[in-house]
Parts: structure tokens; C-alpha cells; sequence
């Protein structure tokens, strides 16, 4: 889903709020920064007064950056961030960028603050996050109902919010398992599978990124998760290219090649084999109204 809008951002004041209000939209935009002077700290910036609130910010082309005590994060596209107001941080136009083209949404609520804890003990400051999934696409389809005025009560914006919050979660658990669950070895080749499930990645070069011999990878992989590595692989693949058969309009020989199946006959039998239907049928028959598949 493409941004038909002009850039702008949005503010929601609105003054009918649902009682135990646990999640808000507070404000929504889509911008284009190209001034070295874009900068805001998480301090000293105006909107900190009253409830705390919780931005997200995801990128789509150019370069932006991104720092906390500890350090400090170049935003690519494809990445985003979770940040609490106040906090300690600072985001900004670096020197070294000439442009920065972002979309974000600022929550309130007790409901947003559990997300942004979660999404920062499990994925981390900066999140590497496809642009085809849920989480994205629902931001997306909530700015477009924003600029077309759909978006009439606090109720609805209650909702949008919920929504939004939800497909954090969603994500966010599918990055990672639990940290504390998994050996080191096998966690970096899960997340190095999460990450590259579009590239050829052979038993070989996981056991290396594990620095364990092939065959007691794949013991220790099956003993922690209850699948071998390949298996694991092949369900990423399938649950990546069920959405995009769902939110693009791409061919199966490129959601194929997308989703790491040179041949699109071999990616149409293990499609069928994993969910019963070809990957036409998955797109024809409705079937697409699944988001997201459990396998």
C-alpha cells in the first residue's frame, strides 16, 4: 500500500474520550525533512507536558539518525523506532543526509506503554521492519483514513489506536522468541533467518553463524524449538509471501524470488504443501482475507 497523500501531519484533540481510555492517537503524519535544523529532543520538546506520550517512526527513503546516551543510530528505509515522551534521546537530520522521508504516529495511554516496554526488552531501539507487513500497512491505512477525515470520534481514533498497538505486538513477538528461552547460538541463526529468509541460506552457513558443526545445530535447534532449521526457514518463507499474496499485487514468480524460491514451481509446491493451497488459489478464492497464517 502506497501513501496517496500530500505530507502533513494531523493532530487528534478530540474531547468526547471514551471512559478508561487505554489507548489514544495523539498525532499522525507523513513528511519530507530536508532542513539540517529537524531535530527533537526527548526532553525539552514542547508536546512532552501532560500524559506521557509514544512515538513511532518509520522511515521510507532518505536517512535519518537517531541517538540515546549509549548510542547513536542511522534510520535507513525499512527501519523504525519506539520512543517514549519524555525520554532520553534525540532524532534529527544528520549532515550527512540530504533528505529524510518519514510517516509516524505519537500515542498516549496505558495500552501504549506496555507496547513500547515490550517492543524495546524484545526487539530493541531501532527494528528492521518489512514494509508488506501488518504493522506498516495498518499505519499506512490509518493516515489515508486520517487526511480522507474517516476518522470522526475518539472512538474510532481509540480503535485505530488498539489496532496499531496490536500489529506491534504481533510483530514483535514473531521477531524474536523469548531471549532468555533460547541458547545464544541458536537465537543469532533464528534471527539471521528472520532477517534473510529472502537470500539462499544453506545448513552450512547457519552452523557456522552458530559456530557449531551441522549436526548439533540441528539437534539443538530441534530440542529448543521443536523443528529443524530448514523447517523454520521454510515457515518464515511461506508466512512472508501469505501476506504479500494478500497486500500487493505482485506476481507469484516475484514473490517467489522475494521470499527466497528461485523457482516459482518449487515455491508453489511447498505453498500448497505448508496451507493445502497453491499460492493462486491462496490470492483467488478469498483465501488472501487471512493476514497472517499459523503454521
Amino acid at each position: 500500500m502506497s501513501i496517496q497523500i500530500p505530507y502533513g501531519n494531523y493532530g487528534f484533540r478530540f474531547q468526547d474520550m471514551p471512559q478508561n481510555n487505554i489507548c489514544n492517537i495523539y498525532s499522525i503524519g507523513f513528511e519530507l525533512q530536508t532542513s539540517p535544523h529537524y531535530y527533537w529532543d526527548g526532553l525539552t520538546r514542547k508536546d512532552i507536558q501532560g500524559v506521557d506520550k509514544y512515538v513511532f517512526q518509520y522511515t521510507l527513503s532518505g536517512q535519518g539518525a537517531i541517538s540515546f546516551p549509549e548510542k547513536e543510530y542511522s534510520l535507513h528505509p525499512g527501519e523504525g523506532f519506539f520512543v517514549k515522551l519524555p525520554s532520553q534521546h534525540c532524532y534529527f537530520l544528520p549532515e550527512s543526509s540530504d533528505d529524510w522521508e518519514f510517516i509516524y504516529i505519537t500515542l498516549t495511554g496505558s495500552a501504549a506503554d506496555s507496547c513500547w516496554s515490550y517492543v524495546h526488552d524484545h526487539a530493541g531501539k531501532v527494528v528492521k521492519i518489512p514494509p508488506e507487513v501488518g504493522l506498516i500497512q495498518t499505519l499506512k491505512r490509518t493516515l489515508q483514513e486520517t487526511n480522507e477525515n474517516q476518522i470522526i470520534d475518539a472512538y474510532l481514533s481509540s480503535a485505530r489506536a488498539y489496532e496499531f498497538i496490536m500489529e506491534c505486538f504481533r510483530f514483535t513477538k514473531n521477531l524474536n522468541p523469548p531471549a532468555q528461552e533460547l541458547p545464544e547460538p541458536i537465537l543469532r541463526v533464528i534471527t539471521f533467518l528472520q532477517q534473510h529468509y529472502d537470500d539462499y541460506i544453506s545448513i552450512d552457513k547457519m552452523a557456522a553463524l552458530a559456530e557449531l558443526s551441522s549436526y548439533y545445530l540441528i539437534k539443538q535447534f530441534r530440542k529448543y524449538t521443536n523443528t529443524t532449521p530448514a523447517q523454520y526457514l521454510t515457515k518464515i518463507r511461506i508466512k512472508n509471501a501469505a501476506e504479500l499474496l494478500s497486500h500487493t499485487d505482485l506476481s507469484i514468480k516475484d514473490i517467489a524470488a522475494k521470499t527466497g524460491y528461485e523457482n516459482a514451481n518449487y515455491f508453489n509446491k511447498v505453498f500448497r504443501k505448508m496451507t493445502g493451497f497453491s499460492p493462486g488459489e491462496f490470492r483467488e478464492n478469498n483465501i488472501s482475507n487471512i493476514d497472517y497464517l499459523i503454521l
